[in-house]
């Protein structure tokens, strides 16, 4: 079974994603699924930045080190990964870089300087790149170097242009010459880079000439390499696609008509998506459901996050189907308006894309921070739908799910999201993603409400027709009112809107069925219960597989909806378990702190990830296995560079 994974590695601006994707368009055209995680800084040139890309012929869920290769364009990143590789496993690193050393590597920070210096020092050996790649060598890893400015000379003499301006293919002639040392013929490198730049003539033939020139280097320094078979999905049509992207298009085929922004990492991606496409063509179906006559999104840039979460909120009372995506220091300006659409019975979508914190954090890294953030927001009593997503395709029918609830029920929904779904890329076959089966629900939105109609009606289900801001009288405040929306004070009517609001979260807690508000996975009575959200489904679904075959009964529960919550479900799944293992990338065990409120069961072990890196299965297994030997109720891990 091909299981493959390496990293290419560089400085930011260096064309490190390019030549990531174009190894993901390679792969797949060879008949393998993919998963590609981009990791970057939060400046935007000159530091390291590093695409990891997984090749199987099943669906990869995780990304991991150490790996089977790492092609290191620059010396940061030869000092950031030569002791990531497996044994017997490739560095490819710049000839060219062998004298340079940490100190005098401007971007490289300082801690990691310090610990490539004593690393290299304690064995014996100079702290430079020459003594990085022995280090490497003497693990066991094979070390080639690429004279990858001699090799910008041979392209810019091929393609007869002047060497400045084909100084942009060295990601392209390190990642060729990886590809071909992991059995990828010539030709398929080139079908990759003709996708990834399709159209662009100018930019392919270089890139072309880049990928022959260093094939022929490789071959002539370390000789034929036998060829990786084509995989088992070769022919099939398929779709490579980002966590922004199919949340995106989920908006797209479900109907929204409205999308506000402010520019925040790592949402913005979603957003700019749904401008490039924002005519996609709706079915007649959808169209009449909507009342539109054509396709299209109006797509706002607002000058803030406030400003952004209001325009939707105004849009959707006008009629729209609306919503906002933002990320945690985003969502924090947010607050009085979820209030404020709660009290106003308006829907809106909020997709909240997590990232480290707290503060600005780390605006480019992973973190699972914001939950009960989430869940809190808003000040007074103030219920509305929170559920997350645990891996893309889920992403897609989470967002149709999010926008039919929000107008169903008259609520805000909250879409928890992640920076390792934003970034990371998987391969996916068409139908996965079947535009036909999304459903437009509005709920109900009435289009001729006549005289004498009641915005805030009581209704036994706490439900209240919704007629469009401007089809007749009405009046929408954030200030508690009557039935027909002027402003009261009045204790009766408290009460009776009080009980209004909260007939209607029984409603939702009700109509929601028990199968959507959490999954489970494995052994039925396991020997070891995880339980997590989000992102981490997909890491802890590959470690499942490989815990019971060590022989650990094992099972996992995924938290998909948190309000409304399946708190007998769980609860009942605790019960049965052995021992349970919370597994979250935060430090308070947020998802851990609400099932205790809801159950009164507390988890007494728990796998922890904080570095912002993603969470890795060999990292679950490992946490698992380490509880089980001795106890411990708290095992961190900190893989990643």
């Amino acid at each position: 079974m091909v299981d493959l994974t390496f990293i290419i590695g560089g400085p930011q601006g260096g064309g490190i994603e390019s030549a990531g994707q174009i190894a993901l368009k390679t792969f797949v055209m060879k008949g393998y699924n993919v998963l590609g995680n981009r990791e970057y800084q939060s400046n935007i040139m000159g530091a390291h930045s590093y695409y990891t890309v997984r090749v199987k012929e099943e669906r990869p869920g995780s990304v991991r080190v150490p790996v089977d290769m790492v092609i290191a364009l620059d010396a940061e990143s030869v000092f950031t990964h030569y002791k990531d590789v497996n044994p017997g496993g490739f560095l490819l690193y710049d000839s060219g870089t062998v004298n340079s050393r940490p100190e005098r590597i401007a971007s490289m920070p300082k801690p990691l300087k310090q610990r490539v210096v004593e690393d290299l020092k304690s064995r014996g050996l100079e702290a430079t790149v020459a003594g990085a790649v022995k280090a490497a060598e003497d693990a066991g890893v094979k070390a080639i170097g690429l004279p990858l400015r001699q090799l910008l000379k041979v392209v810019a003499e091929r393609s007869k242009r002047p060497l400045s301006s084909v100084s942009k293919t060295i990601n392209t002639m390190g990642l060729s010459a990886g590809l071909y040392l992991l059995g990828v013929e010539l030709d398929y490198i080139k079908l990759g880079i003709k996708a990834q730049f399709a159209g662009k003539a100018k930019v392919i033939e270089p890139n072309i000439i880049a990928a022959e020139a260093a094939v022929e280097y490789v071959r002539e320094v370390y000789g034929d390499v036998e060829s990786l078979p084509d995989g088992p999905h070769k022919g099939r049509e398929k779709m490579i696609a980002s966590g922004n992207d199919l949340v995106a298009m989920g908006k797209l085929v479900g109907g929204l008509t409205v999308q506000t922004y402010y520019p925040i990492t790592p949402s913005s991606d979603e957003a700019l998506y749904l401008e490039r496409h924002r005519y996609y063509e709706l079915s007649e179906e959808a169209r009449e459901a909507l009342g539109l006559e054509k396709a299209g999104i109006a797509i706002v840039q607002a000058e803030d996050e406030l400003s952004a979460i209001g325009m939707a909120i105004g849009a959707a009372a006008a009629g729209a189907r609306a919503s906002t995506t933002t990320s945690g220091p985003g969502f924090s300006l947010m607050n009085e308006m979820i209030s404020m659409a709660i009290m106003t019975e308006t829907p809106v979508l909020i997709s909240v894309w997590m990232r480290a914190g707290p503060s600005t954090g780390m605006p480019t890294r992973e973190g699972q921070q914001d939950l009960l953030h989430t869940l809190f927001s808003g000040h007074g009593d103030n219920p509305k739908i929170v559920l997350a997503s645990g891996d893309h395709i889920e992403a897609y029918y989470d967002t149709i799910k999010a926008l039919n609830l929000a107008e169903r029920y008259q609520t805000p929904v909250i879409h928890l999201l992640d920076k390792y779904l934003a970034s990371s890329m998987i391969s996916i076959d068409r139908q996965e993603i079947d535009p036909s089966k999304a459903v437009i629900d509005r709920g109900m939105l009435v289009d001729n409400p006549g005289p004498g109609y009641l915005r805030y009606k009581i209704t036994e289900d706490g439900i209240s027709p919704r007629a469009r801001v401007g089809t007749t009288p009405m009046v929408i405040t954030g200030l508690e009112h009557m039935e027909d929306g002027f402003v009261t004070e009045d204790p009766v009517v408290r009460d009776m809107m009080m009980e209004k609001r909260r007939r209607k979260w029984e409603t939702v807690s009700r109509e929601i069925p028990s199968e959507e508000k959490y999954k489970y996975y494995g052994d039925p009575n396991p020997e070891v219960l995880l339980v997590s959200w989000g992102s981490t489904k997909q890491i802890i679904l590959e470690a499942l597989n490989q815990l019971q075959e060590d022989g650990v009964s094992t099972g996992f529960l995924q938290i998909r909806f948190f309000n409304p919550f399946p708190a007998e479900e769980v609860e009942s799944l605790l019960g049965s378990a052995g021992k349970v293992i919370d597994v979250e990338q935060n430090d308070l065990l947020q998802a851990a702190f609400v099932i205790a409120g809801y159950t009164g069961k507390r988890i007494k072990h728990a796998i922890v990830k904080l570095n912002g890196r993603p969470l890795y299965d060999t990292e679950v297994v490992y946490g698992v296995k380490r509880i089980l030997e001795t106890g411990e109720e708290r095992v961190v891990v900190s893989g990643g560079a």
